[in-house]
């Protein structure tokens, strides 16, 4: 079951996934990710430029893909979403960027070599939106997990929603270019965000309801790394949680040892502080838990395995894996703290080795942070990384200045 962070507001929304979305291009600066288009995702474009504005975030090798477009307009037409993706994107300089071409003269042809340029590599993101009828991009209802690029008909639900900007119902186009379920459910990781009251139905179909071609959006549920993002109106339906509005986070950083944990294998002492963070949210209301760890390579990070074992349902997941050590873990994952709004207690749960960890997270209070480490019960054998963390006293301050040098605030916290 995939439990969504609720947050208080729809900016809150787009500063969360604009975090997100930024934590990922610094961690992997070859990113290829799929983003929408629409109302729900402009305050996470927004704060993404802010980003980029002083040069920090490495877009130049970021492959930007579109996920739609409308039968019938070409890129230089202001209302297509390749000219609206174009807007958004402004300062944010990707290296690539790709899109449908509605006005393309063949468009099964069109389809083909769009789809070829998505299989080209690997994704690695896919920011989605999800319409009244639960469809995401133009993948409307009847359709299939095996779908790919095609030509698909729009429901009167998705008319009327895009009738304000063609003037009018009638003004909209009937049919439009969308990538496949089956693209989106290949990806890496799925970032959905859902905002407003009238979206709320659907919020709950796509969690509750048997997935299915009716609420095409519930087939993503089943996705291993789905992360999903409202704010309070579109959780209204939705069933009432105590810790939805808990001011207390929880981080859990990941451990790789050289030379005993394999590169992608979770590590002993990862499942140790999982299982002290399962008791912490067992015994406290905690709204949401980050996960920490950096990989080097193509494989899944630290954070990812741990996520692949978190058991509590209730309290939904938000992964940083940019950190390339604990300095960077906490710089990093504050940020995804700040921009939810509201979070005045943070637990860091790691080992009771983990000497260095009190000293990286202590610039917390200066943001009104309540910080409290909770270790781990120490597994045998630790002594050789009580040492380590000794040897490691002599560089930390300077560590620590270069990974808060490096971080970068959501706009407006």
């Amino acid at each position: 079951m995939t439990t969504p962070l609720v947050l208080a507001d729809d900016r809150h929304v787009g500063l969360l996934a604009a975090e997100m979305v930024a934590n990922r291009i610094r961690a992997r600066p070859n990113l290829r990710m799929l983003l929408p288009t629409g109302r729900t995702p402009v305050a996470m474009y927004a704060a993404l430029r802010a980003h980029a504005a002083d040069g920090s975030l490495p877009t130049a090798h970021v492959a930007a893909l579109g996920l739609d477009a409308y039968v019938g307009l070409g890129a230089d037409d202001p209302r297509s979403f390749r000219a609206t993706l174009d807007r958004e994107l402004v300062g944010l300089a990707p290296g690539r960027r790709e899109a449908l071409d509605g006005a393309a003269p063949d468009l099964l042809a069109e389809a083909a070599r769009y789809q070829a340029v998505l299989d080209a590599a690997p994704i690695d993101l896919a920011v989605l939106g999800l319409g009244r009828d639960g469809h995401v991009a133009f993948d409307e209802p009847g359709s299939r997990p095996g779908d790919r690029v095609r030509r698909v008909g729009l429901t009167a639900t998705t008319i009327a929603d895009a009738a304000p900007a063609f003037g009018g119902p009638d003004n909209v186009p009937r049919e439009a270019l969308t990538v496949g379920l089956s693209t989106r459910l290949a990806v890496r990781e799925i970032l959905l965000l859902v905002t407003g009251p009238e979206k709320a139905e659907a919020l709950r179909a796509t969690l509750n309801d048997p997935a299915g071609p009716r609420v095409p959006a519930t087939m993503l549920r089943d996705h291993p790394r789905l992360t999903v993002l409202c704010d309070r109106a579109a959780a209204a339906r939705l069933a009432p949680r105590a810790n939805a509005d808990s001011d207390h986070v929880a981080i859990v950083l990941g451990h790789r040892e050289p030379g005993i944990s394999a590169e992608h294998r979770i590590s002993a002492h990862s499942r140790a502080r999982l299982r002290r963070a399962v008791r912490l949210c067992r015994h406290e209301a905690v709204r949401a838990v980050i996960l920490t760890g950096f990989t080097h390579t193509g494989g899944l990070s630290e954070a990812e395995q741990m996520a692949l074992e978190w058991p509590v349902a209730d309290v939904p997941v938000v992964l940083e894996v940019a950190g390339r050590n604990t300095a960077e873990n906490a710089s990093r994952s504050l940020p995804l703290v700040l921009a939810q709004g509201g979070v005045r207690r943070v637990s860091v749960v790691t080992s009771a080795w983990h000497l260095r960890a009190p000293y990286f997270f202590a610039p917390y209070r200066a943001y009104g942070l309540d910080v409290r480490l909770r270790p781990a019960p120490p597994l045998r054998g630790w002594a050789h990384l009580v040492a380590e963390e000794l040897g490691g006293f002599a560089g930390m301050r300077m560590q620590r200045a270069a990974a808060m040098a490096a971080m970068r605030l959501p706009a407006a916290c």
